[in-house]
C-alpha cells in the first residue's frame, strides 16, 4: 500500500510517516523541507497550491492521500485559513478526479465550536474560529465530492496533543522552550477548561491504524476519550519531566470560544485498534510455563490480542536455530515476547556453558528469526547487569558491569538484540513473583508453614519486588505504544528481602518472632557457593516517564493482590 502524506515534515506528520514505515507501508512524503522526515520515505519538495494537471500521476499513483498540510494551524483566526480553503479543495479533488482510492484529512475538534460534553461523528458543528470554519467547510465539501466520485473518505478529528521535545507549537513544546531559555515561569490561562489529551506518538499510531483499515470511514475521533483539565495535564507534565518551571496562572484569559469541557468519543478508534490486533498482530510468547510468560498470555487476551501462541521447551529448543526458524515460518509472529531464559542464579555459577547456550545463543536465535520475519522483539533482562554498588537508582544507560554468570549472560543477550534488530524493547526488571512457578514469596510461606525456626532473611540487599501480572500489563502497554528502546520496569518503592518477608507474614497473620534479619555475608556462610548478588537493585523508571507510560503500582499493593490471587480471590 502506497500512502501520500502531505505536511510530512510537521510535528505530527513526521511521526505519522515513521509509524507508517514501521508498519511496512510505502510512503511518499511531501513538504517544503525534509529535516524531520524518516529517510526511508520518498520525499517530494512541492508547493501543493500550485497548479498541476494530475497530482495523482505526479506522486506515482498513491493508493491513499493523508492530507495534513495546513498553514497557521495554531493561529486560529488567521485569514490564511479562509484564503487557503479553495486551494486545499482543488488539490484534493484533483487527486480524486485522477484515480486515488481514498482521501484522508486531518480535522480538528475546533470544527465543533462551543460544546460541553462528549462529541462523536454526529455532533453538530458551529465553529467559532476561522480555523474551525475552514476545516469544517473542507470536510463538508469533500464528503459531497468523494461520495459523488465513489472515493473513500476519512476525516480524522484531532484534539489536544502533548509531547516531550522542543519541536512543535503545542503548549508543552513551548514550556520546554522556556525551560531551555532559563525562564522560571510560563504565562498561562486559568487552566480550568477540560480537554481530551493524547500523546503525539499515540496520535500518530491512531492515524496510521485508521489508514491501514478500510472498514470504518467518515469522521473518526483520534482521542483518548477522557476529559482532563488543562492545569492538571500541564502540571502533571512538568512534574513528570522534572522541569524547573512554574505556571503563571491568569496571565492570559481563557478564549471565549473554548468549551469548559469537551472531549471525544473514542468508540470508533477503539474498534479500529481491536480489529487491528485481531487481524494483523501475531504474538509469540516464549517461556510460557514460567511466571512472566504465563501472565503475558493472560494479559494479552485482555488487551484484545487474539492470535497468541505460547511456547516452551517441548515446542522447540531455542538453542537450535533450525527449530526456531521452522516454528517462526509456520506461525509468522509479528511480535515475540522472549521470556524463556535460565533464571536459576546460584546454579548458573556451576553450569556456565548451559546458561550461555540458553541466555546468549538462544536469544541470538530468537533475534535472528525476528529479523528474518521483520518481527519486533521484547527481551526480558535484569537488574543483575549492573554491579549493584551504591544506593543510586540505576538509569537505563548507566554502565553495565555484571558480577555473576547469570548477569553476564543476560547482558550479552541485550547486546545481541541491539546489534541485530531495530524494533525491540529491552525490559530490565527485578525480584519477580507470580502465580505460575516458584518464587521467593512462595518459599517464605512454605518455610513458615513447615514451622522452620529461625527464618533468616537478608536485610542489606535493596530492590523492588515485581508482580508478573503488573509487568505483563506494562509489556502490553509498550507493545501498544510502539515506543521501542530500553526500559526499567518494576513495581514502585524499594525494600529489603527481610522487609518484603515481614510484610508478607504480617499480611497473612504469621508471627514474625522467628524472622531474623542477616547480612549477605552472613547468609553466604549459611548457604555457600552463592552467586554474587547485587546489594543495590534500585532501577530508575525515568525511561517510562519519558515515554509517557504508566508506572506500575507500589510493591505493597502488588504483594497484597498477589496473596489474594494465591488464595483464588480476585
Amino acid at each position: 500500500m502506497k500512502i501520500l502524506v502531505t505536511g510530512a515534515n510537521g510535528y505530527i506528520g513526521s511521526r505519522v510517516v515513521k509509524r507508517l514505515l514501521d508498519y511496512n507501508l510505502e510512503v511518499i512524503a511531501v513538504d517544503l523541507s525534509n529535516n524531520n522526515i524518516d529517510t526511508r520515505a520518498k520525499f517530494f519538495s512541492v508547493d501543493l497550491f500550485k497548479t498541476n494537471n494530475n497530482w495523482y500521476d505526479f506522486f506515482e499513483k498513491p493508493d491513499i492521500c493523508l492530507h495534513m498540510a495546513w498553514r497557521d494551524g495554531f493561529i486560529h483566526n488567521s485569514i490564511k485559513h479562509l484564503e487557503d480553503l479553495p486551494l486545499h479543495y482543488k488539490f484534493l479533488s484533483n487527486l480524486v478526479d485522477n484515480g486515488i482510492k481514498r482521501i484522508v484529512v486531518m480535522g480538528s475538534m475546533h470544527e465543533i465550536g462551543y460544546y460541553i460534553g462528549k462529541i462523536d461523528e454526529n455532533t453538530i458543528c458551529h465553529p467559532l474560529s476561522l480555523y474551525g470554519i475552514a476545516k469544517n467547510s473542507l470536510r463538508e465539501a469533500l464528503k459531497i465530492y468523494c461520495d459523488k466520485k465513489n472515493c473513500q473518505f476519512q476525516w480524522l478529528r484531532g484534539f489536544y496533543i502533548f509531547g516531550d521535545d522542543l519541536y512543535g507549537n503545542s503548549i508543552f513544546c513551548k514550556i520546554r522552550q522556556n525551560v531551555q531559555n532559563n525562564k522560571p515561569t510560563f504565562p498561562f490561562t486559568s487552566g480550568k477548561n477540560k480537554y481530551d489529551f493524547l500523546h503525539v506518538d499515540e496520535l500518530a499510531n491512531q492515524i496510521a491504524l485508521c489508514i491501514m483499515q478500510d472498514k470504518l470511514m467518515g469522521i473518526i475521533n483520534c482521542c483518548s476519550g477522557r476529559p482532563r483539565s488543562l492545569a492538571n495535564q500541564v502540571e502533571g507534565y512538568i512534574k513528570q519531566n522534572h522541569l524547573p518551571i512554574k505556571l503563571d496562572y491568569g496571565k492570559y484569559p481563557d478564549r471565549e470560544y473554548d468549551s469548559p469541557c469537551i472531549y471525544g468519543s473514542n468508540k470508533k478508534i477503539k474498534q479500529i485498534i481491536r480489529n487491528y490486533r485481531k487481524e494483523k498482530v501475531r504474538i509469540l510468547v516464549t517461556g510460557v510455563n514460567g511466571q512472566l510468560g504465563y501472565d503475558c498470555i493472560r494479559l494479552l487476551k485482555k488487551y484484545h490480542y487474539e492470535i497468541i501462541q505460547g511456547v516452551d521447551i517441548n515446542d522447540f529448543d531455542i538453542r537450535n536455530y533450525n527449530q526456531v526458524i521452522n516454528y517462526f515460518n509456520i506461525f509468522r509472529p509479528t511480535i515475540v515476547i522472549h521470556c524463556a531464559a535460565w533464571t536459576a542464579v546460584d546454579k548458573a555459577e556451576s553450569h556456565q556453558k548451559e546458561v550461555e547456550d540458553i541466555n546468549i545463543k538462544g536469544t541470538e536465535n530468537i533475534a535472528k528469526a525476528c529479523q528474518q520475519l521483520n518481527a519486533a522483539m521484547v527481551y526480558i533482562s535484569t537488574d543483575y547487569v549492573f554491579n549493584g554498588q551504591g544506593n543510586k537508582f540505576f538509569e537505563v544507560d548507566d554502565e553495565k558491569n555484571p558480577l555473576s554468570v547469570y548477569g553476564k549472560s543476560k547482558y550479552e543477550g541485550e547486546k545481541i538484540v541491539k546489534s541485530i534488530l531495530n524494533k525491540y524493547w529491552i525490559i530490565r526488571t527485578s525480584w519477580v513473583f507470580g502465580l505460575n512457578g516458584n518464587n521467593f514469596i512462595k518459599t517464605m510461606l512454605k518455610l513458615a508453614k513447615e514451622g522452620k525456626k529461625p527464618i533468616s532473611v537478608v536485610n542489606d540487599q535493596i530492590g523492588s519486588p515485581t508482580y508478573t501480572r503488573d509487568l505483563a500489563r506494562l509489556i502490553c502497554d509498550l507493545i501498544d505504544s510502539n515506543k521501542y528502546g530500553e526500559y526499567h520496569a518494576t513495581n514502585e518503592g524499594v525494600c529489603s528481602w527481610y522487609e518484603l518477608t515481614k510484610f508478607v507474614f504480617q499480611h497473612e497473620n504469621i508471627s514474625v518472632e522467628n524472622l531474623v534479619p542477616i547480612t549477605t555475608a552472613e547468609y553466604q556462610k549459611i548457604v555457600p557457593l552463592q552467586a554474587i548478588r547485587p546489594l543495590n537493585s534500585r532501577l530508575s523508571k525515568k525511561s517510562l516517564e519519558n515515554a509517557n507510560l504508566k508506572k506500575m503500582p507500589h510493591w505493597k499493593n502488588a504483594v497484597t493482590r498477589y496473596l489474594k490471587e494465591l488464595k483464588g480471590v480476585n
